[in-house]
């Protein structure tokens, strides 16, 4: 059940109780309409800061406004899927490049810490487990590289990413390999090798579409997936 939003930062609390709703998987998927008066009543908000929201996600392409039918969580398209891809080696490899000159060591503890919660997912076959990781592992580079414009747009990318679950349902093969890229990208910023981080995060970009597209099947339930982790990793 979603939480009642505070009254003193209405609008963007509105905003972020309500693209968590539509991005956790657990109550939408692709294509779902959204009931902006089902949300209002649940909230106990108005429509107005529901519609403030909306118009955010909107701009953000994470949902679409159809004139006189409502609101939809943007739906899976290849075509759009490989943009984003494209998009996210040039983003991802500019952003390891400069954390690379710009992370801390507590950053660098942060990073090494994201990768052995990895590991251990992978042993449990915690494919969400593993996926929440992942997120926070790469937006963890995003905040080492110091560059808000750049963290702005990535974040644009993942969510819309989320949204379409483009990589949460897919077959979960990958993920050992994923792992070891973030474990070389992880080196090359230690290293503080801006050339070679960079190389490393587009690479990895690269091979997690090739693995995405490969392996692209309608949605999974978590108990399917998380079989299917556990599988690979005994």
């Amino acid at each position: 059940m979603a939480r009642k939003l505070k009254r003193s930062n209405l609008s963007e609390d509105a905003y972020t109780v309500v693209r968590d709703m539509l991005l956790n998987g657990d109550r939408f998927n692709p294509g779902d309409k959204v009931s902006v008066e089902e949300l209002s009543r649940e909230l106990g908000v108005s429509r107005t800061p529901l519609w403030a929201a909306i118009n955010r996600l909107e701009a953000e392409r994470v949902v679409e406004v159809v004139p006189r039918q409502g609101v939809y969580l943007v739906d899976y398209d290849p075509g759009r899927a490989l943009e984003m891809y494209i998009a996210r080696e040039a983003l991802e490899g500019m952003a390891a490049r400069l954390a690379a000159s710009n992370v801390t060591d507590r950053q660098l503890a942060i990073l090494q810490r994201s990768i052995d919660d990895q590991r251990a997912c992978l042993s449990s076959g915690d494919s969400d487990g593993y996926y929440t990781r992942t997120l926070e592992f790469h937006e963890e580079i995003l905040r080492a590289a110091n560059n808000v414009t750049l963290e702005r747009l990535l974040k644009s990318v993942f969510a819309q990413m989320r949204a379409m679950r483009i990589q949460r349902n897919s077959i979960p093969t990958h993920l050992p390999q994923s792992c070891m890229d973030h474990e070389k990208i992880l080196s090359a910023i230690r290293k503080r090798d801006p050339d070679l981080a960079e190389r490393e995060a587009r690479s990895h970009i690269q091979d997690l579409a090739t693995a995405i597209r490969r392996e692209r099947v309608p949605a999974q339930t978590p108990a399917a997936a998380k079989s299917r982790l556990s599988a690979l990793a005994r």
